[in-house]
């Protein structure tokens, strides 16, 4: 989605553009600021970074596309009716701002992991040696590394992950396209279920916290033990559904004559790759561990800080054996500056836009007039719940932020003082909704990730490659829903 020209030089070579250069010092000083606030709590750094991101709003024009402009112009309109009925519009105003380049930077600065993946010969070897496995045990192992990991490194298990297994067909790309298709969809499936359903049940993730605290009365224990069990059944839902892809794609790759040839001996397990991977991941993890009880930092602020620390260290390492190391590390670390953090602005805008327009929403919104326009107080509890699980991921087909959905889904709750619905049920609908939209969605956080790393569109990472599962989960979840709702009524 990059329609810019390059940003260390233009076409045919000509030095950068002006603007290509502010654009990269607009992104990179807005990230560096994010991070002097986030861990320093020094409110001019956010002030700063807000005119940054404003800045580069107005000269990186051509890197954005229509969903980027559609979404900003939504924040304006939100900006404008801030302005005309809020009490405290400026107040509200600059909360946003605290929210969009938040988001921006996460965005950002997570994605800088990437980089050093893709050149990384470990990377390659893991990533040969797991698409070597037979089907069935690579998406059961797929989907379990990318749950694990990301409990511990949050959205840094997608951009280790997501080269990794790009970096592992692409022996497969080259001799046999159409086979390496197939297996990438496969395998980016099974990442972006095993992650996303880590937010319905562990406590190091955002939702756990972001719905407790909006539910009031909800018991986040008893939440996280119904999003456990449900997110059980989802390793078998998907491997099953992974199976049903696998037989169409044999069906597909014979009648193209395009099957993989038999006989190929698998390679051993490549033991000294996994432990340098292994070296990286505790880094990651290991740096954002010692902030956070250094600091007080919180998990995704810490990753944040450790990512691009990692990232250098791990670039550098890799040049090791050319006599030339600090240059070619310097230039390498240059390029990603100059060429990739800009490369990932549109998604970056399109996460921090989303966010400011669920500030300043929310902050306008008001809740008990809407509740008792809709009625809510007369639905069955059950309907609610599963209201709630499709209306998430819906809006977010529709660009609205699950955190402005769930926040005011949990206000009009909390403006029925005589409501039937039990706090922990609804908490775990909006866990469960937001759940479903990572899958469900384009604009949700995971197809975001992915597709910035991986450059494959997010229509496709979740409407064409995800629906079917994503709708399977659906009834799954509800059911069990619907079964602790009766047991308990």
């Amino acid at each position: 989605m990059n329609n810019g020209a390059d940003t260390t030089t233009g076409r045919n070579g000509a030095p950068a553009r002006w603007s290509d250069r502010l654009v990269t010092v607009c992104l990179l000083g807005m990230s560096v600021f994010e991070l002097i606030e986030l861990h320093m709590h020094f409110t001019p750094a956010a002030r700063i970074a807000a005119v940054l991101l404003v800045v580069f709003l107005l000269v990186g024009q051509t890197r954005l596309g229509l969903r980027e402009r559609y979404l900003i112009g939504l924040a304006v309109i939100a900006t404008v009716c801030a302005l005309l009925f809020s009490d405290a519009p400026y107040a509200l105003i600059e909360k946003g701002f605290g929210q969009a380049t938040y988001l921006a930077a996460f965005m950002l600065l997570l994605a800088l992991l990437r980089d050093g993946a893709v050149t990384s010969p470990s990377v390659l070897k893991l990533g040969r040696y797991l698409t070597q496995r037979p089907p069935g045990q690579r998406y059961i192992a797929i989907h379990a590394g990318g749950h694990a990991l990301g409990m511990i490194l949050n959205f840094g298990a997608l951009s280790l992950l997501g080269p990794l297994i790009q970096r592992g067909i692409k022996a497969d790309a080259e001799t046999n396209p159409e086979l390496a298709g197939w297996r990438e969809r496969r395998q980016m499936s099974a990442l972006a279920r095993g992650f996303s359903w880590i937010i319905a049940w562990s406590p190091t993730a955002v939702t756990q916290a972001l719905v407790a605290s909006v539910v009031s009365g909800s018991k986040p224990l008893v939440m996280a033990g119904i999003g456990f069990f449900i997110s059980l059944g989802i390793v078998a839902i998907g491997w099953a559904e992974d199976r049903v892809t696998g037989k169409r794609a044999r069906a597909t790759l014979a009648a193209h004559d395009a099957l993989p040839r038999p006989g190929m001996a698998a390679e051993p397990f490549p033991w000294q790759a996994f432990k340098r991977f292994g070296l990286v991941c505790a880094a990651l993890a290991g740096i954002s561990l010692v902030l956070i009880f250094a600091t007080g930092a919180k998990v995704v602020p810490a990753l944040m800080l450790a990512s691009p620390i990692v990232t250098a260290v791990w670039v550098w390492v890799q040049y090791r054996s050319r006599p030339d190391q600090a240059v070619a590390a310097i230039a390498r670390v240059r390029d990603i500056a100059g060429t990739s953090v800009p490369a990932g602005s549109p998604e970056a805008v399109t996460l921090s836009a989303a966010g400011y327009i669920g500030i300043v929403a929310a902050g306008l919104s008001n809740a008990p007039v809407l509740a008792d326009i809709t009625g809510l107080a007369a639905w069955p509890p059950i309907a609610v719940y599963l209201a709630i699980m499709v209306i998430v991921p819906v809006a977010s087909n529709l660009a609205m932020p699950p955190m402005l959905t769930v926040t005011f889904m949990g206000s009009l709750y909390s403006a029925l003082p005589d409501s039937q619905l039990d706090p922990t049920l609804l908490a775990t609908a909006l866990a469960l909704g937001w759940t479903l939209n990572l899958t469900a969605s384009p604009f949700g956080a995971t197809a975001l990730i992915l597709g910035r790393i991986t450059g494959i569109a997010g229509t496709t990472l979740s409407w064409k490659w995800n629906t079917r599962f994503t709708i399977v989960a659906f009834f799954w979840a509800a059911l069990v829903l619907g079964c602790i709702s009766v047991l308990t009524s």
